[in-house]
């Protein structure tokens, strides 16, 4: 072997010390704020630490009970179901659980790529199987349901290499850099396809599940669909065929989630072809809209034209408003692209593409005799039906991106008119109906308190936005004590499922075992970090505000540390720190947004009892917590007013 030079062993030696005096030297110009209030912790900060601690036991059990050596997973199934099962794992860490749950989650997605990419490739599984490690051909709402753990693993460690390369790669995909994978029209700003991914387009996907499951219409061509077409071989080649040129061959709303991925690839490497995809794409939905009187089409044929195969048509394609899933599909990847566009851009406009269809949507409700307001889920040849009540989540996320006035009405409207239960998703309206049978009435059940709504888990639907709305609107002050102990009741039900589940490795294999993950961070994304729930479809981190340990250089909020965000406004938030550690003093890092993309301007507080007032005018400011103490600051906010990155504060590029 060739003797190393000596000189090559010092700059081998120095470089991590650079890297470090560098990183230190950027962290001594943030500037410091120091805490010296002493009390007793509140509730919440004790219930925020215990519920942390609990899940840091807790998810080894789950590790342990699923994975193999290597992090691929003892149950089987579709790749989207896999990554799910450790999908939030990074926001875990980043939030303030240990090291190792991200550690583990990077292990799973490695595992679960690596097993559910055959070599060679397996031609005959179009579906569930991965080529160059990305889906070979999906839709993109199970697409983003995957993708959800690849994003967040830029949370714990953005300074990956193979990650990044990934982020190319998969957004190249629809840039037509892989000459296998042309799934876009650049001149058309269209997807060309329902189904698209690293193989390309596909011509061709399944008609009998899509049809005889109601998530799509051949109408106006076939007007009444037989229900048993599928059991005679010619006719279901006869519906095969028009379906495919009908629904296979068109860009549908759904494909707004590709947003997702391209924000992802543009935080990690700042390439503005990224950023541009992304609001080329999304000014071309709003025009579709324009085009047709304000409502969003969903099937836009491969020369750009709204129902081209359908007379002009603008409903009836995949996961649309024909669909039974259809509105809640479509206003999540509204909302993921009308957040990562303005998220890129700083401009307000981008909102409108969601903002416009919630509109529509309360202008064609309907107000029932016991004042409960109702609005469509669904339309076919018939029209507007399926009524119900609006969903919560996406006008949370309105709300959170704009914090105008505005925005805000919609909440009060949905407010007013949510008297009763069955929700969107509840009893009747959360069954598997095909549009023929969807001729329920809504019909009240028992009343609906929002401070009460309490909902276990983290895939709700954005129901859990209800009883925060209430807090921040002054309603609801016992709302962060009771979700924490929501999510902790939650992680405990788990547990306790797991540990009385006796079944071998065997009867598990097949099983979907994503809904037992003891990791439940809803609330303390939503306590933490002033945040809606993150959208569960391929949505990106809407903190107002992340930590770091500043001691450490670990994302997280440190050991024993509590943080509450009291309010939000447009331009200022209140924050509330707590050490809850005896001893130790603690150091951490505030960040402005989730990845830098707002400006702390100035920030109040009180220092040996006397009003303070710091000079920030960054993305950045530090905070020394002494043993026991506490601080509550009052910070102006500038919102969308850097470049939004993924790095950490003692990242110097």
């Amino acid at each position: 072997m060739k003797k190393q030079s000596s000189s090559l062993v010092v700059i081998h030696l120095l470089f991590p010390l650079c890297l470090f005096s560098q990183s230190k030297l950027a962290l001594r110009n943030i500037p410091t704020i120091s805490a010296d209030s002493i009390e007793s912790p509140p509730d919440w900060a004790i219930m925020q630490r215990r519920l942390i601690d609990a899940m840091d036991e807790a998810g080894d059990f789950y590790w342990d009970r699923f994975t193999h050596e290597g992090g691929s997973t003892i149950s089987e199934g579709p790749y989207d179901d896999l990554y799910e099962m450790f999908y939030n794992w990074p926001d875990f860490y980043m939030i303030g659980g240990h090291k190792r749950f991200f550690d583990r989650a990077l292990q799973a997605y490695n595992g679960i790529t690596r097993t559910n990419t055959p070599y060679p490739p397996d031609e005959g599984d179009y579906f569930h199987r991965l080529y160059k490690e990305f889906p070979t051909h999906d839709d993109f709402f199970h697409i983003s349901e995957g993708m959800t753990l690849f994003y967040n693993l830029a949370l714990g460690d953005p300074k990956i290499p193979e990650n990044t390369l990934r982020a190319q790669r998969f957004a190249g995909f629809y840039l037509n850099e892989d000459p296998e994978a042309p799934n876009f029209d650049p001149n058309r700003l269209l997807v060309k396809s329902i189904f698209t991914g690293s193989k390309g387009p596909l011509r061709s996907s399944d008609a009998s599940y899509n049809l005889r499951y109601g998530h799509a219409s051949l109408y106006p061509v076939v007007k009444n669909l037989e229900p048993t077409w599928h059991e005679t071989p010619q006719r279901r080649e006869e519906i095969q065929l028009l379906y495919d040129s009908l629904v296979t061959k068109t860009d549908v709303p759904v494909n707004l989630g590709i947003t997702g991925l391209m924000t992802h690839a543009y935080l990690l490497t700042g390439d503005d072809k990224y950023k541009d995809w992304v609001l080329n794409y999304v000014e071309r939905w709003m025009k579709n809209i324009a085009e047709n009187n304000g409502i969003l089409p969903d099937n836009i044929g491969l020369n750009g034209k709204i129902g081209e195969y359908r007379d002009g048509q603008w409903w009836g394609g995949l996961y649309g408003w024909y669909g039974r899933y259809g509105t809640m599909m479509m206003f999540a990847a509204m909302s993921v692209a009308s957040e990562c566009a303005y998220l890129l851009s700083g401009d307000p406009k981008y909102l409108d593409l969601l903002r416009s269809q919630l509109a529509a949507s309360m202008n064609r409700s309907i107000t029932a005799e016991t004042g409960q307001v109702l609005v469509p889920y669904r339309h076919n040849q018939n029209g507007w039906h399926s009524y119900r009540p609006m969903m919560i989540r996406d006008v949370a996320h309105l709300w959170h991106a704009s914090m105008e006035e505005r925005d805000w009405r919609f909440i009060e409207m949905i407010r007013r008119g949510h008297k009763f239960r069955p929700l969107n998703g509840e009893g009747i309206w959360g069954r598997n109906t095909l549009d023929h049978l969807d001729t329920l009435k809504y019909e009240p059940e028992k009343p609906f308190d929002w401070n009460e709504e309490m909902v276990l888990g983290d895939r709700s639907m954005g129901k859990s936005e209800y009883a925060r709305i209430q807090y921040y609107a002054g309603q609801n002050p016992d709302w962060p004590l009771n979700a924490l102990k929501a999510d902790f009741q939650e992680m405990t039900r788990r547990m306790a499922f797991m540990r009385r589940d006796q079944r071998a490795i065997s009867d598990i294999k097949g099983d979907d075992t994503y809904p037992n993950n003891p990791i439940v961070i809803k609330a303390l994304q939503q306590t933490t970090m002033g945040t809606p729930q993150t959208i569960y479809f391929g949505g990106l981190l809407r903190a107002t505000v992340r930590y770091y340990d500043a001691d450490r250089q670990n994302p997280g909020l440190p050991d024993e540390v509590a943080a509450l965000v009291e309010q939000i406004q447009k331009e200022r938030i209140t924050l509330y720190l707590v050490n809850l550690d005896p001893v130790h003093p603690k150091k951490l890092i505030l960040q402005a947004g989730a990845f830098g993309e707002h400006r702390f301007t100035e920030v109040e507080y009180l220092k040996n009892d006397a009003a303070s007032t710091l000079s920030v005018d960054g993305k950045y400011l530090q905070i020394s917590l002494p043993a026991s103490t506490s601080i509550r600051l009052m910070i102006g906010l500038k919102r969308f007013a850097n470049d939004p990155s993924y790095d950490f504060p003692w990242h110097t590029n």
